[in-house]
């Protein structure tokens, strides 16, 4: 062994060495479960996607939508649960995904999994909804309530699912 590559190695030894002593450090806090009677987490990395809401369209019902051949093409399968859905206006509460910068935003992608979240992997178009409001919402990292007109996308070419449109920021009972 060179003695160039002595550093190199101690330094890539003291970064495991660290990286697993955090890891150590931060398995009982993930591990801990909320006293009883107390309120549950809005977000649990361990379970990735937001809980579903009461008064809104479930997340668990629209992440359900499989993928299918259809005339030659891919595209979703929606479970029956949401049929009825096709064009009523309903409450989705999920993260804001902007498509552009700014505090206010008509155009964005609602996700039921949270973008600042490191240990949540990424939703694919069954957890997303593509919404375009009629009054502009106020970005948070928080949860935020729209209520629109739901549209099922079963051939859009931009291979999202589903579309909010005429969408206003909303509130839950």
């Amino acid at each position: 062994m060179t003695r160039s590559c002595l550093p190199a190695r101690r330094a890539h030894a003291l970064l495991w060495t660290l990286g697993l002593w955090v890891s150590l450090l931060t398995l009982p806090v993930l591990a801990q479960k909320p006293a009883a009677g107390a309120a549950a987490p809005a977000h649990d990395p361990t379970t990735s996607m937001l809980p579903d809401a009461p008064g809104a369209v479930p997340w668990s019902v629209l992440s359900a939508a499989t993928i299918k051949m259809n005339q030659g093409k891919l595209g979703p399968a929606f479970p029956e649960a949401l049929r009825p859905l096709q064009g009523k206006t309903v409450k989705v509460q999920g993260y804001i995904l902007p498509v552009e910068a700014g505090q206010t935003h008509s155009y964005f992608i609602l996700s039921a999994w949270s973008p600042s979240c490191p240990f949540c992997l990424t939703a694919g178009p069954e957890a997303m909804v593509e919404v375009r409001a009629r009054k502009a919402v106020k970005y948070s990292i928080d949860p935020v309530v729209v209520e629109g007109r739901l549209l099922l996308l079963d051939n859009d070419p931009s291979g999202v699912f589903y579309r909010l449109v005429e969408a206003v920021p909303a509130s839950l009972p």
